[in-house]
């Protein structure tokens, strides 16, 4: 055929064919044998050369090897696309029957859960939980209080003062006191909670920053058997049935005010570590002060109100058996995941 050997050119194809094991070096043997300088193209152009009674069987000889260059790349690829699959499917199975490696489940923190706890007892009793700002106006965290500049409960609480004559919030009041103001509908029942600092001297059992739970109850009719009824039911709720102790305290917000003692289930009358003379200090209350029924606007011979707090701080630690409150706000993921495993 004048130097034009189809089947030359055919053996050629498929030796570099049957080296190309990746679509890239398929891809490389199609330009190599279908492009423009292949050799079946130049065979093409090269019939003119060839006799004129062989040129037609020449042209469909080379047409027709073409059609098998094509027809073979294409299985070629086909072929190696699917053991390209295969491969990955192998390198990435798994038995989908084996069970799975979850993720360590978190938990809750212990004042996490002790103020959920204390919500969950207060939404029985018909109490909406509200927020304040922890930096505060001394309006709100003092003087609507009952708490006047150079009062002695202000030198007591030796305060964080920061700019703009603001204080970072002594006790949650502060949201009581917010909400106070706004002269709410009566009956009135929230609880607020959260971070409150005092320029404490820390020890074992003191911090400059801790938290509270608070809870104020305004209405018609209210009196001092509400108050003890109403701890009684949040005490028991809290901490179980128990006996209780009431004993007068001081609150420039409450009069009369009370603090609650529950009888330690851990000694007896001789007393222990974890309480003092058979009695653990739960939490303080007492009737709303008509100092500040009339400050918001109520009349105190025509309404009421019970206000009381606990330091969720020390709850927690008490009921996850801690004798200090440091524990609490170190970022100490071994000793939380275990204070969670005790009470799980």
């Amino acid at each position: 055929m004048n130097g034009i050997d189809v089947a030359a050119a055919l053996a050629a194809f498929r030796a570099a064919l049957a080296e190309a094991d990746s679509p890239e070096a398929i891809e490389r043997v199609r330009r190599a044998h279908t492009g423009k300088k292949s050799p079946l193209k130049l065979a093409l152009r090269n019939l003119r050369s060839v006799p004129p009674e062989d040129r037609r069987a020449v042209a469909q000889s080379i047409n027709a090897a073409q059609s098998q260059v094509e027809s073979e790349l294409s299985a070629a690829a086909a072929r190696v696309l699917a053991a390209a699959r295969e491969a990955r499917l192998e390198a990435d199975w798994m038995d989908l029957t084996l069970p799975g490696a979850s993720t360590p489940r978190g938990s809750r923190h212990p004042l996490t859960e002790v103020e959920r706890q204390c919500l969950a007892v207060m939404r029985q009793l018909g109490f909406v939980p509200v927020e304040g700002p922890e930096v505060e106006n001394p309006y709100f965290n003092f003087d609507a209080l009952n708490i006047p500049e150079h009062h002695p409960a202000r030198d007591l609480q030796d305060t964080f003062w920061v700019d703009n004559n603001l204080v970072l919030r002594t006790h949650t009041t502060s949201v009581q006191a917010r909400e106070l103001s706004k002269h709410p509908a009566l009956p009135f029942k929230v609880v607020s909670m959260g971070r409150v600092y005092r320029n404490e001297a820390v020890d074992a059992t003191h911090l400059a920053m801790f938290h509270q739970f608070e809870g104020i109850w305004v209405e018609k009719g209210l009196t001092f058997a509400h108050l003890k009824a109403t701890l009684a039911f949040i005490v028991e709720a809290l901490y179980g049935p128990g006996k209780l102790r009431f004993k007068p305290k001081y609150y420039p917000y409450t009069e009369p005010s009370v603090g609650v003692d529950l009888a330690c289930a851990s000694c007896d009358a001789t007393g222990c570590s974890a309480c003092s003379g058979g009695w653990v200090t739960i939490l303080g209350a007492g009737m709303i002060h008509p100092k500040l029924l009339i400050q918001f606007g109520y009349d105190p011979d025509e309404v009421s109100g019970i206000a009381f707090g606990l330091g969720t701080t020390r709850m927690a630690a008490q009921s996850y058996g801690m004798s200090q409150l440091r524990p609490m706000y170190v970022p100490n993921l071994t000793l939380l995941h275990s204070l969670y495993r005790g009470q799980s």
